[in-house]
């Protein structure tokens, strides 16, 4: 089997991002020790961005044992902070190796060349094999399936990017474009030759043409890591942009004078490093989170309906005043977009409805503002607790609570069922009542024993009582 690793490099600081945040007076709470805010650290629908990555790498037999396989490069000042999370099963989902946390030397990013040659340095065994390339300022969407990236690595013995179709109306300040040999066909296709980087795009992302954006993480082969690793010196990237961007420019992929990169679609991915990413992304994570569970409110409802009737109304102008025009001039802009690459298409529709609601300035959904960075907000703990635990209970204050008054000759010294509104404190994270413990899921149906009858929810008492 061939030698693969995985690296998550979570050594960009912190403290530019604070600086923003304080000016802004929003998430302030997530500013604490020498690094300002630790990103890695960053809670995303209840559970630390680290653990999102490690969910991913886990889920690749040729990545196992992490002890041996997986990596994470620090800072100097963020380095305890991810010893102590590494420490704690709670927090790490089960514990991480804390020999496996290494540290650049450093107080800020080395560059992505600087860092990878930190590394080797640190763990040389790893020049001898491919290697998993996490930019830690990122993150892909819910279901990411990397394995598939790994083994196109190998098989085809290939460096593999990954990269998103950019929605109509995305920024790409700060994102790395990439140019694809056959762009037109890639929806068709599962990876694409890269014929060239711009690590410095600008502008928004036009809806009539594919605009293929760089994803927080590649697989590169061992002659890849070993130039850029020589590339040391070129510096950490500009503050909100991709440091792998930097680093797979200075590579130069589509150079005939180096073996060819690849790329492959993901549904979904985001940037950590500027406050308007990390709250696009909470707010993204914590709408996943609700949309899995069935529970999307009605401010959320409401703000989908204006937007499309906004949609219409436009389209209606724009044909004359005609309804029927309009309906028909909506259809046919959206059928001459160019189709889309994407793993997951219940996924992918998924972000594109949010990011337009995004766009139209819905930003409800966001539970990164919540105290308690280090995976601990109001969606609970557990792997998946947010999807897996009812929206009732995750956020108690979209619970409906009506007080009920009592059958007057039960009646006791407050005389009403429910008068106090349960708070968030008292919910439980989850239960399952057939191990009597705290679990990560909610049992699939409902409590049921063959020994009793509980079909009749009245007896004759209570009906006999009634008159009273």
């Amino acid at each position: 089997m061939a030698q693969v690793a995985a690296v998550i490099i979570a050594t960009s600081t912190g403290r530019t991002l604070a600086d923003e945040l304080s000016s802004r007076g929003s998430y302030v709470h997530l500013i604490e020790g020498q690094d300002g805010v630790p990103k890695v650290l960053l809670g995303m629908n209840g559970q630390p961005v680290l653990n999102h990555w490690l969910a991913a790498i886990t889920a690749v037999p040729r990545l196992t044992p992490v002890e041996e396989k997986v990596f994470i490069l620090c800072n100097e000042n963020n380095v305890e902070e991810v010893r102590a999370w590494a420490a704690d099963p709670r927090t790490s989902l089960g514990g991480f190796p804390v020999a496996n946390v290494l540290t650049n030397g450093s107080d800020d990013s080395l560059g992505f060349g600087g860092d990878l040659a930190a590394l080797l340095a640190a763990a040389p065994q790893l020049a001898a094999g491919s290697l998993v390339v996490v930019e830690g300022d990122g993150l892909v969407g819910p279901g990411f399936g990397l394995s598939r990236v790994v083994e196109h690595t190998v098989v085809r013995g290939k460096d593999t990017l990954t990269y998103m179709a950019a929605p109509e109306g995305m920024p790409l300040e700060g994102q790395a474009v990439l140019a694809l040999e056959d762009a037109a066909n890639a929806y068709q296709t599962a990876s694409q030759r890269v014929e060239g980087l711009d690590a410095a795009a600008n502008g928004i992302a036009d809806p009539m043409a594919f605009t293929p954006v760089l994803a927080p993480v590649a697989v590169l082969r061992p002659e890849t890591v070993a130039r850029a690793a020589g590339s040391a010196g070129a510096g950490p990237s500009p503050y909100g942009a991709s440091g792998l961007g930097y680093l797979l420019a200075a590579l130069r992929p589509g150079d005939v004078a180096h073996p060819p990169m690849y790329a492959m679609p993901v549904d979904s991915c985001f940037r950590l490093g500027d406050a308007y990413s990390l709250q696009m992304a909470s707010n993204f994570f914590a709408y996943y989170a609700t949309e899995k569970a069935g529970g999307q409110g009605e401010a959320a409802k409401a703000l989908e309906a204006a937007r499309r009737l906004a949609q219409l109304n436009e389209a209606r102008t724009m044909a004359g005043g005609s309804l029927a025009g309009a309906v028909k001039l909506v259809k046919e802009v959206e059928s001459a977009r160019p189709p889309e690459p994407f793993v997951d298409s219940a996924q992918r529709k998924l972000f594109t409805n949010f990011f337009q609601s995004w766009l139209a300035g819905d930003r409800h959904h966001d539970i990164g503002a919540t105290v308690g960075r280090g995976g601990v907000t109001a969606a609970g703990g557990g792997d998946g607790a947010g999807a897996g635990l009812p929206l009732r209970f995750a956020d108690v204050t979209t619970r409906k609570h009506a007080p009920k008054q009592q059958h007057p000759v039960y009646q006791t010294s407050n005389g009403i069922y429910g008068s106090k509104a349960p708070t968030q404190l008292d919910m439980p994270l989850s239960y399952s009542s057939s191990s009597q413990a705290f679990t990560n899921k909610f049992p699939p149906t409902a409590a049921k024993n063959s020994c009793m009858v509980t079909a009749v929810t009245r007896s004759k008492v209570h009906k006999a009582l009634d008159d009273f």
